[in-house]
Order: C-alpha cells, then sequence, then structure tokens
C-alpha cells in the first residue's frame, strides 16, 4: 500500500512539474516560426551568394525537449564533403553574418556565429548559433567534431516522440542539482545523453530507479555495438559513433551527485527538487566570519578574465590551479581544497590554507654519510647556508633558511613560474593581485561562488 502511495505521489509530482516547465503550443509556434525563417534566410543568402550550402535545424528546439523559456536554437549550414576546411570557415561565417544584426563569433572545432533574433512580432529574443559544418555521409567519415550533431539529430528524432516529457523532467532536475550541461565549468550532462538516458529506460523515473544503483563505470549501450574502450565514471555509447562516449564530460562529482539526487528524491518525493533554489549570494561580512570561524586562509589570484569562450578558458584556469597548488605544498604550505571561477570581466584562482605561516628554518636531508663523494660535495655546498648540521638515520641533515614563510608572498613573487596555459599566461603577465581574507573585494556572482564553495547551498 505505502509503494502504490509513494507511485501515485511521484506521478502527482511530475505532472505538476510538467505542466510548469513545458512550452505551450504559442511558444512552440513562435521557435519553430523563427527557426524556419532563419533557414530560409540563409538558404536564399546561399543562393544568392553562390554557396552550395543548406541549413537544417538541430538540438532541443527541434526535438520538442527544451524547458518553456530556455530555446537556444541550434542551426547547422550544411557544406558538401568536397569543400576545404579553410572555405568552410571562410564561407559559412560569411553567410551566419549577412543574416544576422547582432552577433559574436565563437570557436568550438572551428569557428561559428552565436547571434540574437527576435520573433516576428519583435517581442522575444532567441540565441541562436549558427554552426557550418560538412555534410558527411556517415559518422564514421567525420570531417570535424561537428558534423556529428546531423546524425544525432537524426537519431534522436526518430525515437523521442512521446517521450519529450521525461526528458523536461530530466533537465529540470539535473538543472536544479546544477549539473546540467557538458560545458567545462559545469562538468554535467548534456541534452544529447539526456535524450539517450530516457530513450534507453523510458521514462524519468524508470531511470532514477536504475541510476539509484549505479556504480563507478557504469556502461549502457542502447545499440550494443560500443567499442569505446575508455575508463570513466559513466559510460553511454554514441550510438552513432560506437567508439565515443556522449557522458566522457560527466565528473565523477556529477556522476555520484546525480545517483544521490535520485535516492533521495525516490526516497521521499517532493516537488523541491525540481525548484531551483532562491539563492541568497553571501555577503563580504558573512564570508569573513566565516574563515574567521573555521581558521583558516582563503587566498585569491585575481585577474582580468581572457577573452576566450568558457570552454577553453575553464581547461586552462583547472592546469593553472593544479600548478599552483603543486608549487604552494612544495614549498611546506597546506591547501585544503581549492576551485576557479569567472565573474564579469574577472578570472580567479582560490586556495584555502590550511599551513600559510612557516618558520625561518627547514630541514634538508643530504646523502648516506657512507657515500664519500656525495657527502664531500653536500657539506661544501651547505657548510655557509646552514643553521646546523648532524646526521639523523645514517645520513646528512642540515637546517636551512627557508626561501618564502608566507604563502601570499610566494605566490607574489612565483606565480609566472607556474604552468598556467597560454591565455592565462599572458593575462596574468598584464597584471594579477594576490589577496587573503578581509583584502578580498566582492565583485559580481563572488557570494554566490563562496557561498557554494563552502558547500551552503
Amino acid at each position: 500500500m505505502m509503494e502504490e502511495k509513494e507511485e501515485a505521489e511521484i506521478k502527482r509530482i511530475c505532472r505538476e512539474v510538467i505542466e510548469r516547465i513545458r512550452p505551450d503550443e504559442e511558444e512552440r509556434k513562435k521557435v519553430k516560426a523563427v527557426a524556419e525563417h532563419i533557414i530560409a534566410e540563409l538558404n536564399k543568402k546561399a543562393s544568392e551568394m553562390g554557396i552550395e550550402a543548406h541549413a537544417i535545424s538541430v538540438g532541443s528546439t527541434a526535438r520538442n525537449t527544451w524547458i518553456s523559456g530556455e530555446a537556444d536554437i541550434d542551426v547547422f549550414i550544411m557544406f558538401p564533403e568536397s569543400v576545404s576546411e579553410e572555405e568552410l570557415k571562410e564561407k559559412g561565417l560569411a553567410l551566419a553574418k549577412s543574416i544576422s544584426d547582432r552577433y559574436e563569433e565563437r570557436y568550438a572545432s572551428h569557428p561559428y556565429i552565436h547571434a540574437y533574433f527576435h520573433d516576428a512580432e519583435g517581442k522575444t529574443e532567441y540565441e541562436v548559433d549558427l554552426v557550418p559544418c560538412f555534410s558527411v555521409k556517415a559518422a564514421s567519415l567525420l570531417k570535424s567534431a561537428v558534423d556529428r550533431t546531423p546524425f544525432h539529430n537524426e537519431y534522436i528524432v526518430k525515437r523521442i516522440s512521446g517521450l519529450e516529457e521525461e526528458v523536461l523532467l530530466l533537465k529540470q532536475f539535473l538543472k536544479c542539482r546544477g549539473i546540467y550541461g557538458s560545458e567545462q565549468r559545469r562538468k554535467g550532462f548534456s541534452g544529447y545523453l539526456c535524450e539517450l538516458l530516457i530513450i534507453r529506460y523510458s521514462s524519468f523515473v524508470e531511470l532514477l530507479r536504475h541510476a539509484s544503483k549505479w556504480k563507478y563505470g557504469e556502461r549502457i549501450d542502447i545499440e550494443g555495438r560500443g567499442t569505446y574502450k575508455g575508463e570513466d565514471p559513466l559510460i553511454v555509447i554514441d550510438p552513432v559513433d560506437p567508439n565515443r562516449n556522449v557522458a566522457a564530460a560527466v565528473s565523477l562529482d556529477s556522476f555520484c551527485m546525480f545517483i544521490d539526487a535520485a535516492r533521495d528524491f525516490l526516497a521521499c518525493p517532493d516537488a523541491s527538487f525540481f525548484a531551483l533554489a532562491k539563492e541568497k549570494a553571501m555577503t563580504k561580512a558573512e564570508f569573513v566570519e566565516l574563515i574567521k570561524e573555521r581558521g583558516t586562509e582563503l587566498v585569491m589570484v585575481l585577474f582580468e578574465a581572457p577573452d576566450v569562450v568558457e570552454d577553453v578558458l575553464f581547461p586552462q584556469l583547472r592546469k593553472a590551479e593544479a600548478s599552483v597548488k603543486s608549487m604552494i605544498e612544495r614549498n611546506g604550505f597546506t591547501v585544503y581544497r581549492s576551485d576557479v571561477s569567472v565573474g564579469g570581466d574577472k578570472a580567479f584562482l582560490v586556495f584555502e590554507l590550511l599551513v600559510w605561516r612557516l618558520p625561518e628554518v627547514k630541514r634538508h636531508v643530504g646523502p648516506p654519510v657512507t657515500l664519500k663523494h656525495h657527502s664531500e660535495q653536500f657539506k661544501s655546498k651547505y657548510k655557509p647556508f646552514s643553521f646546523g648540521k648532524r646526521i639523523e638515520n645514517g645520513r646528512y641533515v642540515v637546517d636551512v633558511k627557508r626561501e618564502y614563510t608566507d604563502a601570499v608572498e610566494l605566490l607574489r613573487n612565483e606565480l609566472k613560474s607556474c604552468g598556467l596555459g597560454k591565455q592565462v599566461s599572458e593575462a596574468i603577465d598584464k597584471g594579477y593581485e594576490v589577496l587573503k581574507n578581509e583584502e578580498i573585494l566582492f565583485f559580481e556572482g563572488l557570494g554566490s561562488f563562496f557561498r557554494e564553495f563552502f558547500g551552503l547551498n
């Protein structure tokens, strides 16, 4: 009887959520009209410019799997395989720009245009990606990574009918956990991955039941033809490219957050799982008080964010984070945890330190006394610099003066010696600040970042 009540409650919650997040007929018509207008304009301009290309609609708006109010329109400009990559870039971008009044050039596997269009009434603005790609005959013949997308679209369109609302539930559920989207900042579940998971399990709730029992390395192969050999937390074989893991971007933490949320929802179903928390950003005063309570030192490396897309920037920030953390710890300080982010026009690395000041003296272990040549070299080298010399466990040991006794001083002087990534390194060369605790000035998004950093969401 209890199980029946829970089933009924889950169904009621899902119906209630769907009514809230499903686009109504008017929204669907508007989005479809905008996409069709863009495609018609592109095809018309291609003809006028003598460019052999045609446009198609792909992505969630082509498959009716977008959440109300969040329609990002994707239009791919299909070029023949015979066209060179340079010609594709040149003509594809020229064609996309020719129909766009407001746009910016972005870069994935090759450049594309991110543009803004209004509906016929001029009331609603839509963000549209105009992406040139090759019209290859099979996914195995890709000339660029984006060439897969039309095959993804074809695969999903044939199988998603009747399951669209289940996809919406999954996307909203993931979005409210902060793990929807495969971008480098988030490392979560892409829209295509969501659609494949629903196709595999037929419903949102059935997916949760299976996910609640997932183990590391969970492998899902809808077509049973997978050849992917990699090791990832979640492996979902791409049905149009058997050697690719659609879930490769899903981090271990995102994978585990989904498992945890699935268990919690099934144990205690509640509509709050589908509601974005009304986030109250941490204030500067709250931050200073929290650091005082924790007894740690929070150090921030702050600089102007490079003008590159986040999927290029975040891997470099992560590389910089790892390199700087390694340098801090090599010098004897202790990093408790660290993170990176971007807020407004600023990029930053953050390190919470358990040990941030050290004594002047540092213990240095030399060679075994029995190695005469090395012993003599060691004694000669450290004689002028040591505070004291002794033998411990058969080796020479000297107490030497530490180069850096303060972690902030270390970062201010040695940051540029770390591996930072091309654009991050160039940005830091232009200037950076190393700030600690109450010195940190709160700018756009920083209060929200720290709330999440300290697990207070």
